[in-house]
This record gives C-alpha cells, structure tokens and sequence, in this order.
C-alpha cells in the first residue's frame, strides 16, 4: 500500500509531465465535446457557403439574403476560396470550421505571448496573466465559435502578419499578404496600413495595398470580368460607411460601437424593433447631426492614436512593451469605428486588456495607492461590461438596449491610456 502524499491525493504523487498530459487529455475531450455539439447548429457559415454556391451560379451574392434576410458582406475572393466545403455536409464544415478556429485562438494567445516581453514574469504571474486574459477573452471566443463568424481569424491574420512584418522589416512580402487577405475578407485591419506608414514599414504598406487590389480582381479570372466588376460595386454600395443605415446603425439589437451608440443615445427612434419601453436617449437630433457628432468622435479616437504612439513618424517604438501598447489601442478600435459591428467583433478588444492585466501584474507593488484602487476597481467593472452577458445572461436584454459592451470598450481606453509603458514614460520626462 502505497503511503499518502503531503497534502493528500494520487494526483499529488504524479510527475509534472504526466498531470500535464492528463490536462491535455481532459481539455481535449471538452474540446471534442464542445465543437460536436456547436456543430449541430446553422451559424453565419451557412451564408458564406450559400453565398459561395451562388457565385459560382453567376448570382449577385451581395444583392441576395440569406437565411433570415442577412446580406453576405464579405469578399468575393473569400467565397471561392470556401467553394470545396459547399460540397460537404453541412455539419461537416461547422466541425472543419470550428477546429481551425479553435486552432486561431492557440495562435492568437501565442502571438500575444511573443509579442510581449515575458522574460521577467514569475511562473506564477504568468498563470495569472493567462487566466485572466483567457477569463475576459472567453465570451468573444465563444461568441464568434458558436455564430460560426471570421473574427477569430481575422486577429490572426493581424497579429500573424504583423509579427512577421516586425520580425523581416527588409522582406515583409508574407506578413503582408496575411494583413491583406484578412482586409479582403472583412475591412477590418485596414487600420493597420496607416499604422505601419507611420513606423516606416513603407514596403510592407505598399505590398498590402497592390495585394489587396490584386485579390479584388483575382476572381475575375474565374467568374469573368463583367460579373466581377458587378459584385465589387455592389459590394462597394453596400459597406458604404456614408449609408444611412451605417450611421443610423441600430437596426438589429446585437448591434455595438460608437455608431449604435450614438443613434440610442442622440435619437429618439434609431429603427431598432426590439427595442425596450425603457427610455435611453438624452435628446433627438437628426441624421446630419448624427452623422457630424459620430465623425467627429471617430476623428478624436484615431487621433488619440498620437498619445500611444509618442514618438515623431517613421522611428521605431521605445521598446516591445511600447510596440504591442500603441499597437493594443489600434486594434480596439476597429469594433468602435466602424458600423454595423455584432458582439463578437470585440474580441479586437482583448489584446488590450490582456496589456492592462500585464502591466498591473508587473507594477502592482510600485503603484501608487490611488492607481492600484482605480486600476483594480476599472478593470473589474470592465470585465462586468463586457461579460455580464456570459455571467448572468437571463438580462441579456438590458445589456443589449443599453450598449453596455461599447461603454466596457471606452472605458478600457482611459484603463489603457493609464498603463504607460516605463520606458515611454521616462523617455517623456527627458
């Protein structure tokens, strides 16, 4: 009979290896579990794949709807690319689907890894950073895995690309094309272009923009050019960010960022049906207004970019802390300023808070009591906005008509702006 262990239990007496094995194995079968039941479902890659069906029928993709009214707004190069999975079975591609996403966000968390420097980090403030970066991350995560939507891999073909970029300055052909691919998909990383201008990654900005121009006509070499140039003006017409439902932007519930946020708040009846009778606008403007306020509070966050970026254009950033800083601020602000983001665009967000968690866990004892208090009390009540939904998700309808996700966002921003890199903060004292 073996003798009990200090502290009890067989699992005390494993080797590490041997728990960690054990871990992976318990993991891997939640896993298995998780994406054989998210399967079962019809998420928004039943459009892409209808879509993709309809492309090659010579249909307008971006003219048709799919399941409940929906338009397909990604691109074309992006549907011919998911023409072999329309000859699967449907619960087939949602498994295929959710596995290589699963496998995006192993990379994403990865990436953020390489990206921070972590060499002075105890073992076990690792594990608190990770925890607490996967705890915030978890409802995005699982939002864009059950929606079956392409925000997980667009990060990754951000983030990817970008540590390429960084990594081969002289030779950024293939962090280049990864950037471009995610902008051909969805808009989204277009903000990433000015950003790299501005750190004198000129050959990697040109390269996304001849690649994205070239993916843009690419298709016309299979569905032929008259066609081609249909589907990208009708496609132009339709993500038009001038059009009034993009300003006015409330028409489905799920609807989050500064454009849905000003249309509850600055008018009095945004078109939203599912609306409560519980009042939330402070006064009734009218479109043109809206549409003058909303750029003008986008202008001021993508000016705001200058705070983060501190130093003069085409020099490189203090340090790697200071990189994956400005670069956090960046990326956040892709579900605020652009219209007509769902939920689970935020997940752009989390790179951020992940950088707050980071910078709180390696400054908490030279804080100054007043920062510890704010920084401790502002990033617990961000996480409640962002996650009430996964928490307590029976009043999921209050979170939704009030916005509250966009506040947790905004309020993240004044979080970041606090958590100043000690190099870029000396450099500015010199």
């Amino acid at each position: 009979m073996y003798p009990s262990a200090p502290g009890g239990g067989v699992f005390s007496l494993m080797s590490d290896s041997l728990k960690k094995y054990i871990l992976i194995g318990i993991g891997s079968i939640a896993l298995a579990i998780y994406v054989f039941i998210e399967a079962q479902g019809r998420g928004d890659l039943f459009i892409f794949l209808s879509a993709s069906t309809d492309l090659f029928e010579k249909e307008n993709i971006f003219k048709n709807t799919y399941l409940d009214g929906y338009h397909y707004f990604y691109s074309v190069f992006f549907a011919i690319l998911l023409k072999p999975f329309t000859y699967l079975p449907m619960w087939a591609c949602n498994a295929l689907w959710l596995c290589a996403n699963l496998f995006f966000v192993f990379r994403i968390f990865t990436l953020i890894k390489n990206l921070l420097p972590l060499h002075d980090f105890t073992k076990n403030e690792l594990m608190a950073l990770r925890i607490g970066g996967f705890l915030f991350s978890l409802r995005f995560i699982h939002e864009n895995l059950h929606c079956m939507q392409v925000t997980i891999l667009i990060l990754y073909l951000s983030l990817q690309g970008i540590q390429l970029v960084f990594s081969n300055k002289p030779r950024p052909f293939w962090g280049a094309s990864l950037i471009a691919l995610g902008i051909n998909i969805k808009l989204l990383p277009l903000v990433l272009i000015p950003y790299l201008f501005y750190r004198e990654f000129f050959k990697a900005g040109i390269y996304i923009i001849i690649i994205c121009v070239g993916l843009l006509y690419l298709p016309a070499l299979l569905i032929g050019w008259e066609h081609n140039q249909l589907l990208i003006s009708t496609w132009a017409g339709l993500v038009n960010p001038l059009n009034s439902n993009h300003v006015l932007d409330a028409e489905e519930r799920s609807f989050h960022g500064l454009s849905t946020l000003f249309s509850v708040l600055f008018v009095e009846n945004p078109g939203d049906t599912h609306a409560m009778l519980i009042k939330r606008n402070i006064t009734n403007i009218s479109l043109d207004q809206l549409k003058l306020y909303l750029n003008i509070a986008r202008g001021v966050l993508i000016l705001f970019t200058l705070y983060f970026l501190r130093t003069l254009p085409f020099k490189d950033p203090i340090s790697l802390k200071h990189r994956f800083w400005e670069m956090s601020y960046i990326l956040m602000l892709i579900p605020l300023i652009f219209p007509h983001q769902q939920h689970y665009a935020f997940l752009f967000i989390c790179p951020a808070f992940i950088f707050c968690l980071y910078y709180f866990i390696q400054n908490r004892k030279t804080l100054s009591k007043g920062k510890f208090y704010f920084m401790s009390i502002s990033g617990i009540l961000i996480y409640l906005l962002c996650n009430l939904k996964l928490i307590l998700g029976n009043y999921n309808e209050y979170y939704e008509h009030f916005k509250i996700l966009t506040y947790g966002a905004l309020l993240l921003i004044v979080l970041l702006s606090l958590c100043i890199p000690k190099e870029v903060r000396s450099t500015s004292t010199n």
